[in-house]
């Protein structure tokens, strides 16, 4: 368990990943890179909040500006739109405004069945627990009690 991790701890377990797939070879396919690294800036996160009319949480907005979205190990997280990643279509703005258009959640992740991971929203402002979030019903469940757990769990398996 990887309960109360801060960005330093966390950065040793990326480590541990870009270790891992550097002895696997994987490093070494064309096109594939174990950290995208769609990085935000301060300004783009900012943005992203207004438009979003949420608060988000300060390890998604410390994780987002030093990791990024995009492939990250196992895992796929919806960037945060920049003036260079306008190509991409799906973001965090993009996907949450169109899967939940009430405002109630924020979506950071997709799950590959059309469901999302996401931050839910209360009083404008997102919480620090992700939650899965599934499209066919109104019951989504906790996944982690905050986003650098999430993306352990998730993203570098540790």
């Amino acid at each position: 368990m990887i309960d109360g991790m801060d960005l330093e701890e966390f950065d040793q377990h990326v480590q541990s990943l870009r270790t891992r797939a550097a002895r696997s070879g994987f490093e070494e396919i064309e096109d594939f890179k174990v950290i995208e690294g769609l990085t935000a800036s301060a300004e783009d996160i900012t943005e992203a909040e207004r438009a979003l009319n949420a608060t988000l949480p300060k390890q998604y907005k410390a994780f987002m500006m030093r990791y990024g979205g995009g492939q990250f190990g196992f895992l796929d997280l919806l960037s945060v739109p920049t003036a260079a990643s306008a190509h991409h279509v799906d973001d965090v703005l993009s996907i949450s405004q169109a899967e939940f258009p009430d405002g109630s959640f924020v979506a950071v992740a997709p799950v590959g069945t059309g469901d999302y991971w996401c931050f839910p929203v209360l009083g404008g402002r997102c919480s620090d627990e992700v939650w899965f979030h599934y499209h066919d019903t109104d019951d989504p469940t906790l996944e982690a009690p905050d986003f650098l757990e999430f993306v352990a769990r998730r993203g570098i398996r540790p």
